[in-house]
């Protein structure tokens, strides 16, 4: 996968944050914004128009890029945006990063308030956003592919792992403290890291973490199941007898009700063929006890977890095999395509985002190419997707971003757009039409509360 390795270089170069025992503080930003908090959303004040929700091929208008926190509505399909952040005058004045962006689609940006949005540098640095008048706050004190998520229940939390540590960080009072130290866990073994590795997100009450342990060589050595309020590992999978490729894990996580574990690995099944126990390969899941694993896909593309219409756990992901968009049922196996992807004119590439918990039935995809115009009714766009064969289709915003596969740059330039928890607000990334040169800016689309219900 492509985050794989745009990420495995972004360690090389970056060093990760300052221990949590200490409570040094980045430099401050360089521009004196002032605290806006209760202030309304900047929005757009016109009427919103009729939602589209037809298959018609409708090519991009090319628009010069708007200037940050400036409303305008998507010239195609009508849906508000505002540009969130500035790469001109955002960044802390040591920060060397090209562009901002929304960390990734199976990420929830929004704290639990949604007044604040975590917003990444491409230098891994990372900032805080007051989500209502979209200026920056502060760049905060860790760096590097931490993995930071927010508290499920304290909007003033963030989560995020260095090493073997689990620390939280209070945004508000700025305090760090060790939530837990797995190494303790692990007698006798040596460990680099214990993390969901870039990708992974506790259940959405966010009690359940779902965690990988690595060795000296990156190679997992373990699976974890973490309960948080009880600060305890509830449950334990020793992986070190499998075999080395085995062992390359792409990412892991939990499911969105922490019942289900799922290992997405590096190596893939053969054809027909799914994982087992003995020999694991493409998407493994396994209960809440790291009991009973099955392998359930042979491969898998882009993918997130997300809930049904009756509230069922699901994965909705690529199908390699079929070029659909798919889900998988967790409890069941059962697999329901959902909409075919069209792949001969371009590549294209798109990205899932289940993280709305509280629009069940609906997922949000994502899609980029190398090329400005659009061949299929989803090129180059987010759009949501009723989770049901034949279900509704809403297109949102085309992107404007660029992404040419033979730029390394171009892979920040994926919108990877993410959904809050009631679909109302979503981030993605653009660098309006700028490939090759990271230059990106975080997004975010405005919806009207409830707009479910004014679909045909």
């Amino acid at each position: 996968m492509t985050r794989k390795l745009s990420f495995l270089w972004l360690v090389l170069l970056v060093a990760c944050g300052a221990p949590a025992e200490e409570s040094t503080e980045p430099a401050p930003l360089p521009t004196n914004i002032p605290q806006m908090e209760g202030l309304p959303a900047i929005r757009c004040e016109d009427e919103q128009p009729l939602l589209i929700t037809d298959f018609n091929v409708y090519q991009p208008t090319r628009l010069s890029e708007p200037a940050a926190r400036a409303p305008f509505r998507d010239p195609v399909f009508g849906i508000c945006i505002v540009r969130v952040t500035d790469r001109a005058v955002d960044l802390a004045e040591d920060d060397s990063s090209a562009g901002l962006k929304n960390e990734y689609s199976r990420v929830q940006s929004f704290n639990s308030d949604e007044t604040r949005i975590l917003v990444l540098g491409l230098e891994a640095t990372w900032y805080l956003y007051d989500a209502l008048s979209l200026q920056p706050v502060r760049q905060l004190p860790f760096s590097g592919p931490v993995d930071p998520r927010w508290s499920a229940s304290d909007p003033n939390v963030i989560y995020y792992s260095e090493e073997t540590r689990l620390i939280s960080y209070d945004i508000q009072s700025r305090a760090q403290a060790i939530v837990h130290e797995f190494a303790a866990d692990f007698p006798g073994q040596t460990l680099t890291a214990v993390w969901t590795r870039y990708e992974g997100s506790p259940s959405f009450d966010g009690k359940s973490w779902g965690l990988m342990a690595e060795d000296e060589n990156w190679l997992t050595s373990a699976f974890i199941v973490y309960d948080l309020p009880s600060d305890r590992v509830v449950a334990m999978l020793d992986t070190r007898g499998w075999p080395e490729d085995a062992r390359e894990i792409d990412s892991v996580t939990i499911s969105p009700l922490g019942d289900y574990f799922l290992v997405y690995l590096d190596k893939y099944c053969d054809q027909e063929h799914l994982g087992t126990d003995g020999n694991p390969c493409g998407l493994m899941v396994y209960d809440r006890d790291l009991k009973n694993g099955r392998g359930l896909l042979r491969l898998v593309g882009h993918s997130d977890t997300a809930l049904d219409e009756q509230g069922r756990e699901v994965l909705v992901y690529q199908d390699i095999d079929t070029d659909h968009i798919s889900m998988l049922d967790l409890e069941s196996g059962k697999i329901t395509p959902l909409w075919p992807i069209d792949f001969s004119h371009t590549s294209i590439g798109l990205h899932i985002s289940g993280r709305a918990s509280l629009a069940l039935g609906w997922a949000l995809i994502s899609t980029h190419d190398g090329d400005p115009a659009s061949y299929t009714w989803m090129d180059d766009q987010v759009f949501a997707i009723e989770l049901k064969p034949n279900g509704r289709v809403v297109r949102f915003v085309h992107t404007q971003s660029l992404v040419d596969e033979n730029m390394e740059h171009d892979y920040w330039a994926e919108p990877q757009a993410s959904v809050n928890r009631d679909f109302t607000r979503v981030l993605f990334t653009s660098n309006w039409g700028r490939s090759g040169t990271g230059e990106v800016e975080m997004f975010v689309i405005q919806l009207i509360p409830g707009w479910f219900g004014s679909l045909p």
